[in-house]
């Protein structure tokens, strides 16, 4: 069986079963800067607009996309585990939907990483992905070894599987 033959067999499967699949991206956001002190950092909302009516949300993940990393000083890396939330609709508080290692993201000194990655959630966030609606997301406590880590051009994103 050839690649695409394999690439249609799966698409058959997902189907029989009736489950599909959507990612929606926020805008671009252009820096997030990770300081040497913890603290929240605001990431872009995604907003989630044409889900169909009368379906049942399976599973629901957060990515993170950014262009590249910069750091300006020495050599840098996250410190401790953190995470990147999400809430929905501004209310309701947040949930853990990615997290990220202690010592994640290295980087030499003076330097510039690119290009960038994406993180894919390793949280099941079904109980607050529910429905269209706008989705904020958030670093909490965000830290850097040293201060200005800086990602640039970052999208946050949720992959929604669904059947009808």
């Amino acid at each position: 069986m050839d690649k695409i033959e394999r690439i249609l067999a799966g698409v058959s499967r997902v189907e029989a079963r009736g489950l599909f699949l959507v990612d929606y991206w926020s805008v671009s956001q252009l820096t997030v800067v990770l300081p040497a002190g913890a603290a929240n950092q605001a990431l872009p909302d995604v907003v989630v607009g044409d889900l169909p009516t009368g379906i049942t949300i399976v599973k629901a993940t957060a990515l993170i996309k950014f262009r590249s990393l910069t750091n300006t000083g020495a050599a840098n890396k996250l410190s401790g585990v953190q995470h990147i939330q999400v809430q929905k609709g501004g209310a309701g508080g947040y949930a853990d939907a990615i997290s990220l290692i202690d010592d994640m993201l290295t980087i030499a000194a003076a330097a510039v990483d690119a290009p960038g990655d994406v993180i894919m959630g390793d949280h099941n966030i079904v109980a607050k992905v529910t429905a269209n609606d706008t989705y904020n997301f958030q670093w909490t406590n965000a830290l850097a070894d040293v201060a200005n880590l800086t990602l640039n051009d970052v999208q946050t994103g949720l992959r929604i599987w669904y059947r009808s």
